[in-house]
């Protein structure tokens, strides 16, 4: 069992470098400076090893090394060679100079293959058949009042105008050039409206967000501060 005082020393350890990793992010204010790209560094060193930790012992560890260690024949040994041999071809991508480095191509292409299908099949039936559901029927909007009926209709209205807002081809034939213009093209433009209504309240959220973490740094600081004085006899 770990003494109190041991434990108190800890404590304080990581109180006075959390207070010091805290100011030297916030001298970014004043101008961007060496003791601000020192904390970030170390943000980035943390992180990078943290993942490589848990990579090599939840990949390699837990995943890799049984499987190899299985007997020959059994699915799970030969399950596993194909994505170890992707994972090796990948490598090879941070030796540009190297003549292998072509082959490091079919691992960025399988990751950028399934991850476009696993993205597409995400906003399909994540986003958009939700979003379609979720408008629901007129009786539904009639039965439920007058406000319920509005928003429905702003909802849809939202809907169509922005999935509108994304088409780009224009018909050549001179003809149905103006139609289009008079129906898509001024649908499409009250869609970007609504699109930067969105991306407005998207971007204050995450401003008052970011500004509530910087305000609870700023009392951690003051705080940190005072537990140091009261623990030094002050």
């Amino acid at each position: 069992m770990i003494p109190p005082e041991t434990m108190e020393i800890v404590d304080l350890a990581g109180l006075i470098t959390g207070m010091l990793l805290t100011i030297l992010i916030l001298t970014y204010f004043l101008h961007d400076n060496p003791l601000y790209r020192l904390a970030l560094h170390l943000l980035v060193g943390a992180t990078v090893g943290y993942a490589a930790a848990i990579v090599t012992y939840t990949v390699f560890l837990q995943m890799v090394l049984p499987s190899l260690l299985e007997p020959v024949g059994s699915i799970e040994r030969y399950a596993i060679i194909m994505p170890l041999v992707l994972g090796l071809l990948l490598l090879l991508k941070g030796f540009p100079r190297s003549r292998l480095v072509s082959l490091g191509n079919i691992s960025t292409a399988f990751l950028v293959g399934v991850g476009s299908a696993v993205a597409v099949g995400g906003a399909l039936f994540g986003t958009l058949i939700p979003q379609i559901l979720a408008l629901g029927s007129l009786n539904e909007w009639l039965s439920a009042g007058g406000s319920t009926l509005i928003n429905g209709l702003v909802v849809t209205l939202g809907t169509i105008c922005t999935l509108l807002a994304f088409v780009f081809t224009v018909p050549r034939h001179p003809i149905f050039h103006g139609l289009w213009d008079q129906t898509v093209g001024l649908l499409g433009k009250l869609g970007r409206i609504f699109l930067l209504i969105a991306f407005g309240a998207v971007f204050a959220t995450a401003l008052t967000a970011s500004l509530s973490l910087l305000i609870s740094r700023i009392y951690a600081v003051i705080d940190g501060t005072i537990e140091l004085i009261h623990f030094f006899g002050g």
